[in-house]
């Protein structure tokens, strides 16, 4: 640990001594993470090499200001903001993919049943890909979260340090407009 310099007469600032295992914390808050922040970056249309590279960026910030997320009232939410300009990042400067992954297109298929929406036979996985990322922001994040990475309301509200009322609400908006924007789509 670095001194700090601080008047708790330890000579470390107060979240040292209260979080002796800094890098351990770290450790099991990135490990309890990071699988949803890969997904929602692949879901945001990176490849599986840009999703590791988004997330490798996504530690080094977190870990450079990480003191700082510790004081946050929810640092999911914290480091949830900070994927989501690592994903700005990645997306400004990559190749789009031309369509959804496989494993995406099969996430497509199920959240597409869980949300009830019944499109027949024939179901248009880049156009639903697309619909769906026409979504505005927090629907987009909370349809993505519920139906493709299958995260409970309770883990969405972390990450977008909202309430489970709200994301309930705007899950609830995002499957109608999906719909409306999907049957239009079709006719």
């Amino acid at each position: 640990m670095v001194p700090a310099g601080n008047d708790s007469g330890t000579g470390f600032s107060s979240i040292e001594v209260a979080v002796p295992g800094r890098q351990l914390v770290f450790e099991a808050f990135c490990k309890t993470h990071e699988a949803a922040w890969k997904a929602f970056a692949l879901a945001r249309g990176l490849t599986a090499k840009q999703a590791a590279k988004a997330t490798g960026e996504l530690r080094t910030r977190l870990w450079q200001c990480w003191d700082d997320v510790l004081r946050r009232p929810v640092p999911a939410a914290e480091a949830w903001k900070l994927l989501k300009e690592e994903i700005a990042t990645a997306t400004a400067t990559a190749t789009p993919q031309a369509a959804p992954a496989p494993a995406w297109k099969k996430a497509i298929r199920a959240a597409l049943h869980r949300m009830k929406i019944n499109m027949g036979v024939w179901i248009d996985e880049y156009g639903t890909y697309e619909a769906i990322l026409a979504l505005p922001e927090r629907q987009q994040e909370t349809i993505i979260m519920r139906f493709m990475l299958e995260l409970p309301d309770e883990v969405i509200a972390e990450y977008l340090d909202s309430t489970v009322p709200n994301v309930r609400s705007n899950i609830s908006h995002g499957c109608s407009r999906l719909e409306q924007k999907l049957k239009r789509r079709s006719h």
